[in-house]
């Protein structure tokens, strides 16, 4: 899915000190778009798992591949969008079956739960490109 307008794209290399500056991005748009401090709460957690999870398992923390992140957004709702640039095609099938034969509380698809808890929608994609994840929220 693809916006035409209303969008702010971000690309930087694999360090976790980006999150925090993704995370103020979304501190502007959410004053911009008047998103409530309970919404704002559970997008800005999903962010944060996202590209941590870019970062550290996709990128494996390799400063030479690249974290793209876009922020789409209409009256009525937010869309996020985190590609890594992990060359190997991810199953989220079997990473959803690893989950729900653990422990809720293991290390392991932890952020994966929250994401899926915080948003209204994710969708999950895989290519020799990278991995994405494109989250969406009513706002």
């Amino acid at each position: 899915m693809k916006l035409e307008d209303n969008h702010v794209s971000l690309e930087f290399m694999s360090d976790l000190k980006f999150t925090a500056f993704s995370v103020l991005v979304l501190g502007y748009l959410k004053n911009f778009l008047n998103i409530d401090g309970d919404n704002f709460f559970k997008i800005e957690t999903a962010l944060r798992e996202v590209i941590n999870n870019a970062v550290l398992h996709g990128n494996k923390s390799d400063p030479k591949k690249r974290v793209f992140v876009t922020f789409n957004w209409k009256k009525a709702f937010l869309r996020i969008s985190v590609r890594d640039e992990n060359p190997e095609k991810v199953d989220f099938n079997e990473i959803d079956r690893r989950i729900k034969n653990s422990d809720v509380l293991s290390f392991n698809g932890r952020g994966l739960l929250i994401m899926r808890s915080y948003m209204d929608r994710v969708e999950f994609k895989s290519s020799n490109q990278g991995s994405e994840i494109i989250m969406e929220k009513s706002i």
